[in-house]
């Protein structure tokens, strides 16, 4: 998508180069300058899509990593539908490409054909080739110069001199650039009007170089038949330029000052790239709030989430508020991962106080010491009612947050994210919406290693919350924790990243 939206550009800003010339250009008698403006007009707008502002340069990848273990599960989307909008507008992209690309060979190879049938003579510098018929008017094409019978008998050295100027000048190539763009964006007619008006200049630079205006004014109106022309050449005559050719053979020339338009031009055209830069920069970095948006660069950030009786707290989750990348802590309460400069973490634990922890735009690396002291409702319930010592059992067994051995997938914490990673089913809807992040899930191994009471701690949606249940309670028995020498009901958190290739 992004390539066609690429094509795209370049095409607006061939129209609005081309609206330059017309508007303010193009009445110049400076026919040099309007040809390297025209030539350099086609290919500046392949760069002009390209500028942007330093500030708009693209920000590091925010990866959402897993502290321990330093894990990232990455699910392989399935092949989307064959017949998208996007695949039918290459298919017809491709198929005028070919098209217009079939015809321009067969153009060149017609005019190869039709030059090799005439008498070719070779000079200094060009090939002249004499045609013993009037079927196409004389004409010139890179180093050969064809002239057809009647004028090689009645106009032979005007017509010769007037086409070694476009021989000498390289006008062919001009054109031939032209065509070739043509193929690439066959969707868009401003480069017919790039061709007329080259091929208008040239003509204005072969007639500049005429010994007499005036006989040669004369000799243009008496010129005037109708010969048939061929296409990619430069004719010597054009009944549709005829008019503006004389027009600007008795034109004065334009003053040295006028040349100060082409700077105009120059800088409207900076200005345009540099205003459609600056709404770039607004796409990727959104406003929020009227304040002024500033540019962020990531910075690392780690710690350690520890309870109001300094044990660590392992499986919280720490977030980036008002974004999608987080952590979650190991086993001894530790987290590192890469944030934006200026935002607000969120530190959570279910029981516990959630925190939000600021990372200033001067933060320099330190660890963090977090600290989450329990809910005041169930501080209060330990005030009115008698310590109890578990809070949530399964079959009336307790369930363990912390214990001395963690549960174990069948083969250690690599086998686990092998198995998930070979066995994830991207979700299509959340293909379709180019949906990608994080979603943690919470579940007790139990004492006998199964997998039980499954719950989502942030979801994502779009299938992905469903796609992460199913993938967790389809795994094989799990080697249960150990504490106190006894098999327990653990709970264990995990983080499943959904990643599009």
């Amino acid at each position: 998508m992004e390539a066609l939206l690429y094509l795209g550009e370049v095409s607006l800003y061939w129209l609005l180069l081309y609206a330059c010339y017309w508007l303010l250009l193009r009445k110049h008698t400076f026919f040099g300058w309007n040809r390297a403006y025209l030539l350099g007009s086609l290919l500046t707008a392949f760069l002009l899509p390209l500028v942007q502002y330093p500030e708009a340069a693209p920000a590091l990848p925010i990866v959402y990593t897993v502290s321990a273990p330093a894990v990232v599960v990455q699910a392989t989307a399935p092949s989307p539908f064959l017949f998208t909008w996007l695949n039918l507008l290459w298919a017809v992209y491709t198929s005028g490409v070919l098209v217009i690309g079939w015809k321009l060979s067969h153009h060149i190879r017609e005019l190869f054909q039709f030059i090799r049938g005439g008498e070719a003579i070779d000079m200094e510098g060009y090939k002249l080739v004499l045609m013993d018929n009037d079927r196409v008017g004389s004409f010139s094409f890179l180093k050969w110069i064809v002239v057809n019978r009647s004028d090689y008998e009645h106009h032979f050295d005007a017509i010769l001199s007037h086409e070694l100027v476009h021989v000498q000048q390289r006008h062919s190539l001009d054109v031939l650039l032209v065509e070739v763009l043509r193929v690439l964006f066959w969707f868009n007619p401003v480069l017919l009007l790039y061709k007329r008006s080259l091929q208008q200049v040239h003509e204005y630079l072969a007639d500049q170089q005429a010994p007499n205006r005036d006989r040669y004014a004369e000799f243009l109106v008496s010129y005037a038949l109708g010969a048939p022309v061929a296409t990619l050449t430069n004719h010597f005559f054009n009944a549709s330029l005829l008019k503006d050719r004389i027009k600007m053979l008795y034109k004065n020339p334009n003053s040295r000052w006028s040349l100060g338009t082409y700077a105009v031009v120059a800088v409207v055209i900076l200005f345009v790239s540099l205003l459609v830069a600056s709404c770039e920069r607004d796409e990727v970095v959104p406003p929020t709030m009227g304040k002024q948006v500033e540019v962020r660069h990531n910075v690392w950030v780690e710690g350690i989430v520890r309870n109001s009786e300094g044990k660590p707290i392992a499986g919280a989750t720490i977030t980036v508020k008002g974004g999608s990348s987080g952590t979650t802590t190991d086993t001894e309460g530790y987290f590192r991962m890469s944030v934006p400069s200026s935002s607000k973490l969120i530190v959570d634990y279910e029981g516990l106080t959630k925190m939000e922890v600021s990372i200033g735009a001067n933060y320099k690396s330190s660890r963090l010491n977090i600290m989450l002291s329990e809910e005041l409702s169930r501080l209060e319930e330990r005030t009115e009612e008698p310590p109890r010592e578990q809070i949530s059992t399964i079959d009336g067994q307790p369930i363990f947050t912390v214990v001395e051995e963690q549960p174990e997938f069948p083969g250690g914490i690599t086998a686990m994210y092998e198995y998930i990673s070979q066995n994830m089913k991207y979700p299509p809807a959340a293909v379709r919406a180019k949906v990608q992040g994080i979603v943690f899930l919470s579940f007790v191994v139990t004492t006998e290693g199964e997998i039980r009471d499954i719950q989502i701690l942030k979801s994502m949606g779009f299938g992905t919350d469903v796609e992460a249940k199913r993938i967790v309670s389809s795994m094989p028995l799990w080697q249960p924790g150990i504490q106190s020498g006894q098999p327990v009901n653990v709970r264990y958190n995990l983080p499943i990243n959904f990643q599009l290739d």
